[in-house]
C-alpha cells in the first residue's frame, strides 16, 4: 500500500513525498521525465512494503515503461505466471511489476484480470495511463489547469486548492464519483482508467468495469450457502497472505465474524466505547465469541479527550467531510493495531451493500411486502401512486434534508436503476455504487493515516458477483437483511446460539461524538460537517509545512 503522484510537476508540491509519507513510510522515490511537449513531468511513490519487504526501484521502470502502484493484487502470482510463459523476465516478488508487465502485455484489458484494490499510473510513449479498481478502495485524484494534468492518492499533493461548493454532495453531505470540494480537481471513478496523450495533451476516461446486472439463478438456500462459502473462503485467505503481521477490526455483528469464523485471527481489535455498554454493548458479544472459537479479543474504548488530541488529525488525512462520526474509531482501531506491530487488517465493509443489510433497506423492502401483499385492486394502483416508484421511495430514504431534494437524487441515480430487476438489487446497486464510496474514503483515510493497510474480502469482485445470483429472498428474509450471511455463519460455527448469530440490529460504527460536541443525542450530519470543513480547509492550507 502506497501513495502515488506524478504528471505535470508544477501542478504539484515541491515536497510531495513528504505529505504522502504517512501512505508509505518505508520507501520513498521519485524520477523526472519530459514530456511529449518537452515539458517536465514526474512519476513519484511512497512504499508501505507489504510483499517482498526488500527495498525495490522505485518508481518500477522496465521495458520503457514506468509504474507507481498504490494497493495490492491478491491474485498477482497467478498472473506472474502467465506473464512467464509468455517469455517476461521479473526482478522483484512484487505485484507492482506484474502489473507494469501485464499492461505491456495487455494493455487496458489486463485490469479485467486484476482480482484486487488499486490505484496506478504507467508512463509510457508520451501517455499517462491511470487507473482505479473496481469499487474505488484505492483513491486516485487528478488536477487538470489549461492542458497540463497531475495526479496524486490525496489532495494535498497538489500545488493550487481553490475551495467550490458542490451542489449535489452538499444535499447528500458526502463526495462520491468524480466530485471533489475544489475547483479543477476530480476523482477517477471507482472502475474507470484515463488515457492522458502528453504530446496532444489531451486526456480521455474509459470505464472498464461496471456493477454485475441481476441474474437471480440461485433460489436454494443450501446451494447458496455452500456456493457462497467457496467463494468466500478463498476471498478471506488470499487477503491474509502477507509479509508481515495481520489482524481483523472484528465488530460483534455477522460481517467481520463471518470472516474470524472462517481464518481465526489469534488476535482481533474491537471499539467499545464506555457511553453505549447499556445500548450497544459489541464488547460482551466478542468476549462471547473470542472465548467460543479461543482468540484474544483486544478491546479500545477511547475517550472525548483523545478525541480532541487527534481532531486535526482527523481532518489532515480525510481531508473533507464524509458525513460520519465513524472516522473517530476507525482511526482508533488502526492506531492501536499498527502501535501493536500489525501493517494489515482485514474488515467487513461491503456485506450491507451487497446482501441488504441495511435498517433502511429493511424498511424499504419491508414496506414493498406491505404494499404487495396488502393493497390488492382496485385500490393498489392509488397506493402505488401514494408510496411512489421504488426509485422514488429509496431517493426519499437516501434524502438527508426532506422531499424538496428527491427530484435531484433521482436525476442522479436514475442511470443506476433498472427497472426490471428487483427492488433488493436495485438497493444493493445504489448502495455499492454511490453511499459506499463514503466508507471506503474513511477506511483509506483513517488506516493509511497510521501506516495500516485494511483489505476487505466482502469486496472481492467474485462476491459481488455472486450476490446478483440470489434471488430477494435469500438477500432478505423474516424482515432481515443478509439471510444468507446469518445463515452461513451458522453452518461455519455449528450453532445458533451465540449471541453474534442471534444479534438483529445493525449498528455500523457509531461514535459518541455528537453528544461530546453538541450535547445531543440525534444523528446530526450538518453542523459535524461544517466543523469537520474548516479543519480539513485549515489542515490543506498547512499541507507544505
Amino acid at each position: 500500500m502506497c501513495g502515488i503522484f506524478g504528471g505535470h510537476s508544477n501542478l504539484l508540491i515541491e515536497n510531495t513525498e513528504a505529505v504522502l509519507y504517512h501512505r508509505g513510510p518505508d520507501q520513498q522515490g521519485r524520477e523526472t521525465f519530459t514530456d511529449g511537449r518537452g515539458a517536465p513531468l514526474v512519476m513519484g511513490m511512497t512504499r508501505l512494503s507489504i510483499v517482498d519487504r526488500r527495498e525495490m526501484p522505485i518508481p518500477f521502470s522496465a521495458r520503457g515503461a514506468c509504474i507507481v502502484f498504490n494497493g495490492e493484487i491478491y491474485n498477482w502470482r497467478e498472473i506472474k505466471s502467465k506473464l512467464q510463459q509468455v517469455g517476461v523476465n521479473f526482478q522483484t516478488e512484487t505485484d507492482t511489476e506484474v502489473v507494469l508487465h501485464a499492461y505491456l502485455e495487455w494493455g487496458a484489458t489486463c485490469l479485467d484480470r486484476f482480482n484486487g484494490m488499486f490505484a496506478f499510473a504507467i508512463w509510457r510513449n508520451n501517455e499517462l495511463f491511470l487507473a482505479r479498481d473496481r469499487m474505488g478502495k484505492k483513491p486516485l485524484f487528478y488536477f487538470v489547469e489549461g492542458e497540463e494534468l497531475a495526479f496524486a492518492s490525496e489532495l494535498k499533493g497538489f500545488s493550487r486548492l481553490e475551495f467550490v461548493e458542490q451542489d449535489l454532495c452538499e444535499r447528500l453531505e458526502f463526495y462520491f464519483d468524480e466530485y471533489t470540494p475544489f475547483r479543477n480537481v476530480k476523482s477517477l471513478k471507482p472502475g474507470e482508467y484515463m488515457i492522458y496523450d502528453t504530446t496532444v495533451r489531451q486526456a480521455r476516461l474509459f470505464t472498464w468495469w461496471k456493477y454485475p446486472d441481476y441474474q437471480g439463478t440461485i433460489s436454494d438456500m443450501k446451494t447458496a450457502v455452500s456456493e457462497f462459502l467457496v467463494l468466500f473462503e478463498d476471498a478471506c485467505r488470499i487477503r491474509k497472505l502477507a509479509d508481515v503481521p495481520v489482524t481483523l477490526f472484528l465488530s460483534g455483528g455477522i460481517d467481520s465474524s463471518l470472516i474470524q469464523a472462517l481464518l481465526r485471527f489469534d488476535t482481533t481489535y474491537t471499539i467499545q466505547f464506555p457511553e453505549f455498554k447499556e445500548t450497544i454493548n459489541e464488547q460482551d458479544l466478542v468476549q462471547e465469541y473470542a472465548e467460543f472459537l479461543g482468540f484474544e479479543a483486544r478491546f479500545i474504548s477511547p475517550t472525548r479527550e483523545q478525541f480532541l488530541d487527534v481532531f486535526p488529525y482527523l481532518a489532515r488525512y480525510i481531508e473533507f467531510p464524509v458525513g460520519s462520526f465513524s472516522i473517530f474509531p476507525l482511526f482508533c482501531l488502526a492506531r492501536q493495531a499498527r502501535a501493536d506491530g500489525f501493517k494489515v487488517a482485514l474488515s467487513g465493509e461491503g456485506a450491507d451493500e451487497f446482501f441488504n443489510g441495511y435498517y433502511r433497506n429493511e424498511m424499504l423492502l419491508e414496506e414493498d411486502t406491505f404494499v404487495d401483499a396488502y393493497v390488492t385492486s382496485p385500490y393498489k394502483h392509488l397506493a402505488t401512486r401514494y408510496f411512489g416508484s421504488h426509485l422514488e421511495r429509496a431517493c426519499r430514504m437516501a434524502s438527508r434534508t426532506g422531499i424538496s431534494d428527491v427530484g435531484l437524487l433521482m436525476k442522479t441515480f436514475q442511470p443506476l436503476w433498472n427497472d426490471a430487476s428487483p427492488f433488493a438489487h436495485n438497493l444493493s446497486v445504489l448502495e455499492s455504487s454511490v453511499f459506499l464510496q463514503a466508507l471506503l474514503i474513511m477506511a483509506d483515510r483513517m488506516s493509511m493515516g497510521n501506516g495500516l493497510e485494511v483489505r476487505n474480502p466482502f469486496m472481492d469482485y467474485r462476491v459481488i458477483e455472486f450476490s446478483t445470483k440470489l434471488v430477494p429472498e435469500l438477500r432478505y428474509h423474516n424482515g432481515r437483511g443478509k439471510y444468507v450471511l446469518r445463515e452461513a455463519l451458522k453452518e461455519v460455527l455449528g450453532t445458533d446460539r451465540l449471541g453474534i448469530t442471534r444479534r438483529i440490529v445493525k449498528h455500523g460504527l457509531p461514535s459518541p461524538v455528537n453528544a461530546w460536541l453538541f450535547r445531543r443525542n440525534n444523528f446530526e450530519r450538518k453542523d459535524w460537517n461544517r466543523i469537520m470543513l474548516g479543519e480539513c480547509l485549515r489542515q490543506l492550507t498547512m499541507r507544505g509545512i
